[in-house]
């Protein structure tokens, strides 16, 4: 995994950047399939907010990571990296307040459409992995949704 400073990115007074570092550090390392499925789950609760259906800018990046974790990481940690994303998808809005994700490379973005870019232009990965007959193949079901949604697009509330 690339090295992030999580801390440069505003959210929410809820968003902990050092707790948000701490998972994507620990998924850089060589973690137990157990371990790596912990921290993606520790990562999303630390970018986003379930019981609202918020997400905080961090959002961005970590979807990078879960997309590192799909493509790197069959199992469990893989399921809960697709889980985080479907369940993003349509139904999640950007935090109040913290609607953009200050991208260094393009600037600002809105957070829901820097999610959907960076699915998409992962989108060959992801359809070599819905190919991939690792742990049973039980995420390629989970895969396959994911690129559907990228046909459909990202339309907040239509979940």
């Amino acid at each position: 995994m690339d090295a992030f400073d999580w801390s440069r990115v505003t959210g929410s007074p809820w968003y902990r950047p050092e707790a948000a570092q701490a998972a994507a550090d620990a998924l850089g390392g060589s973690p137990s399939a157990e371990h790596a499925a912990r921290e993606v789950a520790r990562l999303r609760y630390e970018v986003s907010n379930d019981h609202e259906g918020t997400l905080y800018p961090a959002a961005v990046p970590a979807t990078t990571v879960f997309l590192e974790v799909i493509a790197d990481h069959p199992g469990q940690a893989r399921m809960e990296a697709l889980n985080a994303l479907l369940d993003w998808w349509s139904r999640f809005v950007p935090d109040p307040g913290f609607e953009n994700y200050d991208d260094p490379e393009h600037g600002p973005v809105n957070v829901c459409e820097g999610v959907e870019e960076r699915v998409r232009a992962a989108a060959g990965m992801l359809r070599e992995v819905a190919m991939d007959h690792s742990d049973g193949g039980r995420h390629r079901p989970a895969v396959r949704e994911l690129l559907r949604n990228l046909d459909d697009g990202w339309v907040a509330g239509g979940g």
